[in-house]
């Protein structure tokens, strides 16, 4: 931890000192404004709309922010050969791997805390109340989605450049928000090699649909039992755990 702490210190100044979030804000703020006004157009439920796209926006938006951090990560360390300090430190490659990813899951989380904190100050003012449960395990899910997100692009940013990387990350998960329920239908309504090479591909993705709880806040369906909310964080601590075990192996490995 006394390795760790430092690097995720140093990645939240950067981030604090950087404009990116500020820019993101601000524009997430017009956007629900926006969105906020149209009652003005006598449309119903509108503080169902206003809901669904501050929720999206807030997701999508700290998404947007764990990829380009997350993908910086090593490979600016490597490029300004900053690098070779940290390894120079009782820390290994593996450790390294670690402490980048705990810095990127910092700053996502805090990122989209704030953000969720803009999205419910709009959404009170709009509804006048809100169901306090059903908002503190959409948080949850934010939370850990972003930690799945930091994982996969950490894994992803030992063998592939930033911008490779950042256009794969982005693409995966339009992919699999967009088809994954496609792609289970597949495997399923199939016969033969087709059928297995698409159930492998099914169950091996990293599966951001699991945390995607907009239609459930956006109408008030209640709150989720525990072991949902259980089963999704294991999924997360594993998946993650495997995709950081890899990434460090082929750091480990890496020629600096």
């Amino acid at each position: 931890m006394t390795a760790i702490c430092p690097i995720v210190f140093a990645t939240i100044k950067e981030f604090i000192r950087r404009k990116d979030f500020y820019v993101l804000l601000i524009l997430f703020c017009v956007l629900l404004t926006i969105s906020s006004m149209q009652n003005f157009f006598q449309i119903e439920n509108v503080s169902r709309y206003v809901r669904d796209v501050g929720y999206s926006l807030t997701v999508f938006f700290s998404f947007l922010i764990a990829v380009t951090v997350s993908a910086g990560q090593l490979p600016r360390e490597i490029e300004n050969k900053t690098v070779y300090p940290l390894l120079a430190k009782p820390i290994s490659r593996r450790m390294v791997v670690f402490s980048k990813f705990c810095a990127s899951a910092a700053v996502s989380v805090l990122s989209f805390l704030l953000f969720f904190i803009a999205f419910l100050a709009f959404d009170v003012m709009k509804t006048g109340g809100l169901n306090p449960l059903l908002f503190a395990q959409a948080a949850i899910f934010g939370t850990l989605f972003l930690c799945m997100v930091c994982a996969f692009v950490i894994f992803l940013s030992t063998f592939m450049t930033f911008a490779a990387n950042i256009t794969v990350s982005i693409l995966t998960y339009l992919f699999i928000t967009g088809f994954s329920d496609s792609l289970r239908d597949f495997s399923i309504y199939t016969k033969g090699a087709a059928a297995i090479c698409s159930e492998i591909v099914y169950y091996l993705i990293p599966h951001f649909d699991f945390f995607n709880i907009r239609i459930r806040l956006t109408h008030e369906w209640g709150t989720l039992p525990l072991w949902v909310i259980a089963s999704v964080g294991a999924y997360t601590v594993t998946y993650s755990f495997f995709l950081l075990y890899f990434a460090g192996v082929i750091f480990g490995r890496k020629k600096l």
